[in-house]
Parts: C-alpha cells; structure tokens; sequence
C-alpha cells in the first residue's frame, strides 16, 4: 500500500531558471534588491511556480498576467480565439460549429465594456492590470518571437495581438458559461413524446418521474440536515409543456452539442467538469487545526488548465491555483483561511418554447403580440485544405429571453435559451477577487452571495471555523410548470425576479465537523429541475462522507488516504455489491463457480489498484465485477424503454451512481419508491443471477485460464493524448498513467496559528513553453509521475519557505510612459 502514503517529493534543482528570454537582470537568491514601486520580485520555486512580490496592488497584478504570459501564450491565446469563436480561421471547417455556437452565445466588446464599467473600481484596476501584464509580455515576444514565442505560434502561423480588459471578462464568461450550459430541458421533453407514443401517457409519466424525480429525499447532502430557509420550488406541472416536432428538434441540437464538445476537448477547453472538495473543523482535526481539501476535475491535458501562482502584496497573501486566463485564485490559501469550490449544477437555465407567426417565422408571440426576434450577421473566416481563407455567414436570431437555439419553421416554434446569470457575470468575476481580499468569516461570505454561477464555495480559517456555501442566482418560476421540460415562451409564465442569494443553503460550524462534496445535493430542500437524474440515493458523495464519518479525528495524510480510495473505488460497489454477494451466498451450492465468485469479491477492498505494478489490476474481482453491473441496467430498462433506452442510458447509469437502480432494488424500502413496475414480475435475485451468468458466459469466452487469472489490464490515460488544439504537434505527454477518478490538481491545506502549511500536485507541471526546436521547458511535465503515484510538493507560502525552495529570482520593473501609464 505504497502508494497510498504521502510522500512528499522534494526535489532540488541546481540549475539557473531556464527563461528564454530576459525580463530584467537576474540575480541570485543570496542578494537583496530593495523592492521599488515599480519594480517587482518574482521568485521561481523548485517547481518553476512563481511567486511574486510588489509594492502595489497594479504592480502585482501586472507582474501576474506577465508571468502567465510568458509560462502559457499559446494557451492563453488558443482560449480567447475559442471563447471569441475564432479557432476555424486556423484549424478549418471542423471548428466552425464551436465558433458558431460561441458567437450565438457571447457577448459583443461593447456589451462587455459596459459590464466592466458597471464593476466596482477596484476590479476595474485588477482586470486592467492584469491584461497591461500580458499585452508587456506579448510585446516584448513579437520583438524577439524565435525565442519567446513557442514553438506552436510559427507551426501554426498565428500571431498574438494585445490584450485588454474585455478580452480577460470573455474568457472567465465563455468558459464559465460553457461549464454551467445545458440543453436537458428539451431532451427530456423529447424523451417523454417518445415514451408516450410507446406506451401512453399515463405509463410515459411513471417512467419519466422514475428517470427524472422531481425530488429524490434519499439523495446524499453535503448539508446533512434540512437548513436552507427558502424551500426549491419543484414545479406542478399543470401546464402543457411538450410540443410537436420536439423529438427531432433535440436530435438536431444533442448532435450539434457532440460536436462543439468534441470541438471544445480538442481545443482543450474541459467541459465535463467535478471537482470534490472537503472541509474539517478544528474539533474533527487531530491537531486541532482546521484544514481544507480540494480536488477541481477539469481534464488532463499538457499544459493543464490550471496555473498556480503566490501573490503578495500590501494587503494580500496568497498562495493557490486557478483556471487559465483568471486573475484571481479560486483553490488557495492565505494566512487568515483557506478555500476552494467544486460545480454546483444548480438549475440556472432554462428552453424557452417561442410560438412563430406562420405568415413570419422572425416574429413570436410574446404578452399577446408578434414580436420581431432580434438579428444580427456574424462572418466566420475558415481555413480550407488548400490553405486559403473562405467566409462564412452566419445568421443569428434572439428573443427577449436569450438566443434562439433551434427554428422550426414547419411546426412553427422555436427554442431559445436563457441564464439566470446573464448580464451578470462581470460581479460574479468581482465576487471572485473580493474572496481573495476578504479577511475573515463575514468577507468571504458576502463575496459569496454575490457570485451569480452555480459553484459550491468552502472555507476553513485560522480559528478553526469552517464554512460552506451554495452560490448562484436562482430565478423565481411560475409554480404552475414543470421545471424538467422547457417553458412556454408566450409570456404567461415570466420569471418573477431571483430568490435573494442569502436564502441558498449554507452552513457554519456543522455538527458533524466537516462537509463534503462531490457535485452532489447541496441540502434536502434543494431540487435542481431537468438535471434532477444527478441527484439520488447512489452518489459518488458517499465515498468521502462515509470515510469520514468512520473515522475519528482527522489529518490532512488521512483525508488524502480518503481521496486515493475514491479515486480508484468501483463506484457501484458501494450499493450493489453487497446485493450480489448475498445472492452468490444463497445460491452458493447451485454453481460451483459461485463459491469461487464470492470469495473474490468478499475479500477485495473495492478499489482498482494495481500494486504490483504488473499493468494488471490485482484481483479477478475487478473483471466480475465490472461484467455483472454492464448487464444490470441492461436487464432492469431495456425490454420496457425499447428504443428510448440508448437515448436514456447516460441518464440512468452515470458518472455519479445509478440511484434508479438501487430504488428498483430497494423496492418497497426505498425512500421513494419507484412508480412503474420495472421488475415486471421478476424478483431481484432473478435479475442479479440473470446478470451474473451472462457475463460469467461472456468472460469464458474471453479467457482459456482459471478464474484467478481473470485479469483487468489496467486503464491507463496520458496528459494531452491529443494536443492542445486536437493536432499533434510535439505538446501532450506520452507518460501513462492510470486512470484515477480524481482532481486534476489537487490541495491539501491545514491553518495552523502560525499559518496555512499542506501540499498539493498541479500536474502536468508549471511552464508549457516549447522552444522552437521541439524542446519543452524543465517544469513542462515534471508532476506527471508524481501524480501518478501520489505523490506532492509542499505549499509554499512564507517568504523563507520560497527561499528555501527558490530556483532562481527575477525583476520585473514597469516604467511610465508619457501618458503616466506604467508599461
């Protein structure tokens, strides 16, 4: 169980930082150079993170959008072009529908100008500095671009301009939206036509309330008694929400949806994102300090999406990571408390279902009249194979309740889209630097009822306090609907302003002395409308909150410990596992393999490890086990849901459990029983049996060897398997490491009286220059092995722990110029 121990990794570099360029002159960590306004000390650990010190706010967050220039351009780069849906002029047609769909959706310069100068005047400094920061550094590579450029700018002849203020809002909106942005609604209206042309309304309606509750009590709350002072609204559903034509308007925009995905991955802009995260109270704590852990689930790609960074300055000490191109620290610490957040997957969008004028399919009905939708004319250049430029036009439509997502002009409706965050997103981009600069408890809290997205906020601090908050705007809604279909367009069922953020839940202090989270339900009260599947008795949750419960006092090496076994445990073991071993148990004498079978799986701890290092997970229990579940579900939906059942399998066994399978298996015992008789007349047992001989059919076929070499080749991934933008290009890694359902970076943070002490891992490493030649910098992918085999570095935080860890020193300084602006 090697692995499963903290090893804390410090390696010592001798070499001078390798920059290919000179920001100022350089010295070494044993002299002292008087900090000036103006002038600005970067100290580069062992690790390459940077760590910078100013005399001034400006100064420091001009120094900070120069670093994350010079460590990721053509990252920084390839983000903004795809945020501005800009990235076919480079890579051709099979981009022009993300460019598309982010132009649709985005915001014009002069909309995010306004949202900027409605921002309070400090986060007007802090935006703008930090994109004069980037703009020094790209000015200085365009003098000198075959050595401070990478390599990627001349294989792909593009060319990096200024950067503004506006240009740092797009990118924090784009992507944040992106990570929040669904279409349920519509596909779950077109799962319901289907099932009622199959089997009638009134069979459909028990089935769709199986698949999607409208409120699962049994569900795992990170929140674990019933706290939040304003009830969710669930809906009634007294209003005819489906409409005809809807079954081939969500095939069309679900294949659209593939596609800007499969365009965003291979742009290496996640979408599938976590993230789990716990807190500890000082009564939970072992050395009775509180303490933090955070795991954001983004991807693995080279570079990583996330940066790290140390900012001080008069007024600010902090150390900690955040999302490319965000000038604020989302998963940090300084030396008051420390943070982090994960995915809230609150209910904050909703389709809207327009009714066309049939002499016009422009206009839709709203309050009683036509009404003219919105146009505007977007040109998209798209690079051809040959090389040459073609334009596109493209013609985009907007109602009063955002832009149309899908015209039907023969069933005369169409669908738009809107946010509860829209318009709102530069206060939430403020919320985010207030956090940074609160002080205690009340600061942070207030930054948090500010930001309008659907995050879940954590905070830990010095006097051993901890604290957690469901943040987001959240519309009021006409409690005639049905909040998991999409809402009539024609004006009767508005919403009614947004639910005041005080109101969301949230907690200090809890009871048990922690919270924990992994996307799941944040209190009992809280329902989250089409995307309600998500939310049930069988979660991914449970991995953290039951370890946690069990164990007594903790340390930040044990919450780790809890980390690697949910990163790597089979996620149905936790419900279903016991099932099938009492029907093995039962049934032990009617198949001599069953003996065998129960063995295995009752003395193997659940996790797909492969300690031996022979590229085999270590028990045949792995192989059992994973080909008895494929079949399950199978068995349980399949014959009842027919062809809706592909549709619909992603609903039912997901990424955060199959809670409609342990309701099915539960029976009458479940907390809310299921309304249609799935079992139709079989007994679980029959269902489980049935299951486990297909497979035991299945995997005899495959392997000519006795059942204790019924081996899993151990899954395996690389960091940037394909490039940034989806090319190989000399980027990525090719070092495989297992497949761990864990955080992309993670942080492990304690406060301690004299202040935050932890460890964390932000692979694949710091710098994602690629010199011109094909060679990558020293710290390009120096965390990969240790993140595979659990291992960290420490936080560095004070002054002296920098020094300790420095690898080289720099001085940045920025001088007027006549116009008194410092460049």
């Amino acid at each position: 169980m090697q692995k499963k121990k903290i090893i804390l990794f410090l390696l010592m570099f001798t070499l001078v930082f390798s920059s290919t360029q000179v920001i100022a002159k350089q010295q070494t960590k044993d002299k002292k150079v008087p900090i000036r306004n103006g002038t600005v000390k970067i100290v580069r650990d062992d690790y390459g993170v940077p760590h910078i010190y100013a005399k001034s706010t400006e100064d420091l967050y001009r120094a900070y959008g120069y670093v994350m220039a010079k460590d990721r351009l053509f990252q920084l780069v390839m983000f903004r072009r795809g945020n501005e849906g800009q990235t076919a002029a480079i890579f051709g047609n099979k981009y022009l529908e993300h460019d598309m769909r982010m132009r649709r959706d985005g915001y014009s310069d002069r909309e995010i100008k306004e949202m900027i100068s409605q921002m309070d005047p400090f986060s007007q400094k802090v935006i703008s500095n930090f994109a004069d920061g980037i703009t020094k550094y790209v000015k200085e590579a365009l003098k000198n671009p075959d050595h401070l450029l990478s390599k990627e700018f001349q294989k792909y002849d593009v060319t990096p301009k200024p950067w503004t203020d506006v240009d740092v809002l797009r990118l924090y909106m784009a992507s944040m939206t992106v990570f929040m942005d669904q279409e349920q609604e519509l596909n779950n209206a077109s799962i319901l036509a289907e099932l009622e042309l199959q089997h009638g309304p009134e069979k459909a309606k028990k089935m769709f309330d199986d698949i999607f509750p409208i409120n699962n009590p049994a569900s795992p709350t990170s929140i674990m008694k019933e706290n939040s002072e304003q009830n969710q609204q669930a809906g009634k559903a007294k209003v005819k929400q489906l409409s005809k034509g809807v079954t081939e308007a969500a095939q069309e925009i679900s294949e659209r949806r593939k596609d800007f995905v499969t365009a965003s991955h291979e742009l290496g802009l996640p979408l599938k994102v976590g993230s789990n995260a716990m807190i500890v109270s000082d009564e939970k704590s072992e050395s009775g300090n509180a303490m933090v852990f955070g795991g954001p689930q983004v991807g693995l790609t080279a570079p990583g999406f996330m940066y790290e960074v140390g900012l001080h300055a008069p007024g600010i000490d902090i150390e900690g990571s955040s999302f490319i191109g965000y000038p604020f620290i989302m998963f940090g610490t300084t030396n008051k408390f420390a943070f982090t957040s994960t995915a809230g997957y609150g209910n904050q969008v909703d389709i809207f279902k327009e009714k066309l004028n049939p002499n016009n399919p422009h206009q839709y009905k709203f309050k009683g009249k036509w009404v003219d939708m919105t146009k505007r004319v977007e040109t998209f250049n798209v690079q051809t194979d040959n090389g040459d430029t073609k334009r596109v036009k493209k013609t985009f439509y907007k109602t009063v309740h955002g832009p149309v997502i899908y015209l039907d002009e023969e069933n005369q409706t169409a669908y738009s889209k809107s946010w509860a965050f829209r318009g709102t997103e530069g206060q939430s981009w403020s919320a985010y630097v207030k956090s940074n600069w609160a002080n205690n408890l009340n600061q942070f809290a207030k930054a948090a009822r500010e930001f309008t997205m659907s995050l879940n906020w954590f905070y830990a601090d010095k006097q051993g306090d901890i604290a957690y908050f469901h943040v987001g705007q959240y519309p009021k809604r006409d409690p005639q609907l049905d909040f998991r279909l999409p809402t009539p367009g024609t004006g009767q069922y508005e919403w009614d302003g947004f639910k005041n953020t005080k109101n969301n839940p949230s907690i200090i202090n809890p009871e048990i002395g922690f919270v924990a989270n992994w996307n799941n339900k944040p209190d009992p009260n809280w329902h989250n409308g089409e995307l309600s599947f998500n939310w049930g008795a069988d979660h991914r949750v449970q991995q953290y909150m039951d370890q946690a419960k069990n164990a007594g006092k903790l340390t930040l090496e044990e919450i780790n410990d809890i980390n690697y076994h949910a990163s790597l445990v089979n996620l149905r073991t936790k419900w279903f596992k016991p099932y099938l071993l009492d029907v093995l148990e039962e049934n032990i004498e009617k198949d001599p393999r069953y003996k065998e079978i129960y063995h295995y799986l009752k003395d193997w701890n659940n996790l797909n490890e492969d300690l031996n290092e022979d590229g085999y997970y270590d028990s045949p229990a792995v192989t059992l086990f994973e080909a008895w579940w494929s079949n399950v579900p199978d068995n349980l939906f399949k014959s009842d849901l027919g062809k809706s059942y592909g549709n619909l399998k992603e609903n039912i066994d997901h990424r955060y459990g199959c809670s409609l399978c342990l309701r099915v298996f539960r029976g009458d015992n479940a907390q809310n029983p299921v309304g249609y008789g799935w079992l139709d007349g079989k007994s679980r047992e029959q269902i489980i049996i049935k299951s486990l001989n297909q497979a035991l059919n299945d995997l005899e076929k495959e392997y000519d060897d006795s059942m204790d070499l019924w081996l899993t080749k151990g899954r395996t991934t690389t960091f940037g398997a394909q490039s940034l933008i989806g090319v190989p290009h000399g980027l990525g890694s090719d070092i495989p490491i297992p497949v761990m359902n864990r955080g992309s970076e993670n942080h492990y943070v304690e406060l301690t009286k004299k202040g935050p002490e932890g460890f964390n891992i932000t692979p694949p490493g710091q710098i994602g220059f690629v010199s011109k030649d094909g060679t990558v910098h020293q710290h390009y992918d120096d965390q990969i092995k240790m993140y595979a085999n659990w291992k960290f570095k420490p936080i560095l935080f004070t002054k002296q722990d920098v020094k300790t860890h420095a690898e080289s020193v720099h001085y940045l300084r920025f001088t007027k110029n006549k116009g008194g602006k410092k460049n």
